[in-house]
């Protein structure tokens, strides 16, 4: 699935185009998502190429924290994320709830403004690391897919 949309940070003093081939979509159960979002799991989409994000505006307020390899791109202003990825693993990953979702007036349920089908996400990542066991449709992998597909309990599935 390719994706190509628009996005901003919290206060919108960064704007930024998403574009390209997604690798994943799932929610993340790994220590970085979980410890620098203060939530379990977090939802992302990762995108093939590291020209996959483009900032269009306000890219003077980015702010990049590094721990190890993982970057953590901030906006100064609001503090809100913009972006995150692995050094030297070639992709970038956005949260989809910084992307312009707005599909029309919203209605008394405010179903304009939800998440479209297609950007729903289709898998657990780093299952392994998760706070609770999530008993849902969605695929589970230890880490990434297609190995080690886990149950919701975080055993093994046998092939």
């Amino acid at each position: 699935m390719k994706i190509n949309t628009t996005g901003s940070c919290h206060c919108g003093a960064v704007q930024f185009r998403v574009q390209g081939e997604v690798m994943v979509n799932g929610l993340c159960h790994c220590a970085n998502c979980t410890r620098s979002k203060g939530a379990s799991p977090v939802h992302l989409i990762a995108l093939r190429g590291e020209e996959s994000v483009e900032v269009t505006q306000g890219k003077e307020q980015l702010h990049t924290r590094v721990i190890k390899r993982f970057h953590l791109v901030n906006c100064k202003r609001c503090h809100g994320p913009v972006m995150q990825f692995q050094e030297g693993m070639g992709f970038r990953a956005v949260f989809p709830v910084l992307l312009d979702l707005s599909r029309g007036e919203p209605g008394s349920d405010h179903g304009a403004d939800r998440i479209p089908d297609e950007l729903r996400p289709a898998v657990h990542l780093n299952y392994e690391n998760r706070l609770f066991d999530w008993d849902d449709h969605l695929p589970k992998f230890k880490v990434f897919p297609p190995d080690d597909p886990l149950e919701s309990d975080g055993s093994r599935i046998e092939s």
